[in-house]
């Protein structure tokens, strides 16, 4: 089988996302033997010109899959980005069109190759991004396609916010298949309009032998910890989104308390990791709240960092699934999620983990203690969590899953 994956960004760019789609390509490529063609753009990041950092090379060949990289334009997104708060500070309705063409990309020359692609089906990602709008316009083109949209929508729990363009909710339901990371998304997708029964919730995965091995002492000793101190960490992308400063918070109360307790924060440095810092220091700083921040990590040293926690917290209220949570689990390690839609869709509060009140630290903090104060607990929930992971969250059964649907999606257009 030909397959045309089509996403934002891809390899070497890093996030969830990229790591989904080139597992997804690879172990199909390796497995079934399919042709996996990538088209993405030229940036390690969105449309963002203030951060734009372009890949150089525009074609080459990764692991056996073809990566065809385009470029695409820059001005409308601030452009937009100013009409949008001029419009909001004068109280006047964002029209969606202006703000779907904010989140882009703008690239005729990717929308171009899409539509004269010679693949057998296509499998396309996110939701938000104006390539999606294929399936409203492929009836128009010689050669269309049969699409499946894998939409990875970040849902809150307010049934009034639709997280949707309406023009991405028609898309998905002119879709052959949509691909749902978790069951909340799909019951937000039925309550939308679409049918039941071209959705199929396929989770996402993690490569256990990657994470099981790792040296849990190397940063323990790089931190000066003793055997029963305890280690709690976030590992992921350091923006405003993941609510890393309600963590810091809930240290800070923590230790306000008398605990004896230290926090790594490890990710790619942004903007954003600036302003963290200055957080941490008004509060007191790094040293005497015993944070410790690690900054572009490769994966191994991710690994390493995995075992040497004790907990690991994400207390992100936009997520679509939450592949740190797997990461952590294939580490034997307990873990603290928000109480959303799509993170009690992965974690199983008092069983793998615990589920804290979004963005309340007092909240986030007892649930720290509670898991301190318990060592058996934390094995417990740490060993429940990698056999659940074993069992659902493999490459193998993912991308089994993904690739089922394809032929699906292939058998129905065409049948």
């Amino acid at each position: 089988m030909r397959i045309l994956y089509v996403l934002q960004n891809y390899y070497p760019s890093i996030g969830g996302t990229q790591i989904l789609f080139q597992n997804i390509a690879e172990n199909c490529h390796v497995t079934y033997h399919d042709e996996c063609i990538v088209y993405t753009t030229d940036s390690y990041i969105g449309p963002d010109k203030k951060w734009f950092r372009e890949i150089e090379k525009k074609t080459e060949v990764i692991n056996g899959i073809t990566i065809h990289r385009f470029s695409f334009f820059q001005f409308y997104y601030w452009t937009f980005s100013k009409i949008i708060k001029a419009l909001k500070l004068l109280h006047i309705p964002v029209p969606e069109i202006i703000s779907r063409y904010r989140s882009g990309p703008c690239s005729p020359s990717l929308i171009k190759a899409i539509n004269e692609t010679d693949a057998d089906v296509i499998l396309a990602s996110s939701c938000s991004y104006l390539y999606m709008l294929y399936p409203l316009w492929r009836n128009k083109l010689k050669n269309p396609k049969p699409f499946v949209f894998q939409g990875a929508v970040h849902f809150s729990d307010d049934p009034t916010h639709h997280a949707l363009f309406n023009k991405t909710l028609q898309a998905i339901k002119a879709s052959d298949y949509y691909l749902a990371n978790t069951e909340y998304e799909k019951e937000r997708l039925v309550g939308l309009g679409v049918p039941e029964n071209i959705i199929v919730v396929t989770g996402i995965a993690v490569d256990m032998d990657l994470y099981m091995n790792g040296d849990k002492q190397y940063y323990r000793k790089l931190f000066g910890l003793n055997e029963e101190d305890i280690l709690i960490g976030y590992i992921g992308r350091i923006e405003p989104t993941k609510g890393i400063d309600v963590l810091v918070a809930a240290i800070n109360e923590l230790k306000q308390e008398g605990v004896n307790l230290h926090l790594v924060i490890a990710g790619f440095k942004s903007i954003y990791s600036v302003e963290l810092e200055n957080y941490i220091a008004a509060l007191g700083g790094i040293e005497k709240l015993q944070i410790h921040f690690l900054y572009d990590i490769a994966v191994s040293e991710k690994v390493d960092l995995y075992h040497a926690l004790d907990i690991y917290v994400l207390p992100s209220i936009n997520e679509s699934f939450g592949m740190v949570f797997l990461e952590a689990w294939s580490c034997k390690k307990p873990v603290i999620g928000a109480d959303i839609g799509a993170i009690r869709s992965v974690i199983h509060n008092g069983v793998d983990g615990l589920l804290m009140k979004p963005n309340d630290f007092m909240d986030l903090a007892q649930k720290i203690k509670f898991l301190m104060n318990d060592r058996d607990t934390r094995l417990q929930f740490g060993m429940n969590g990698f056999k659940k992971t074993a069992e659902n969250y493999t490459w193998p059964i993912v991308t089994k899953k993904y690739r089922d649907v394809l032929l699906m999606a292939k058998e129905k257009f065409y049948s």
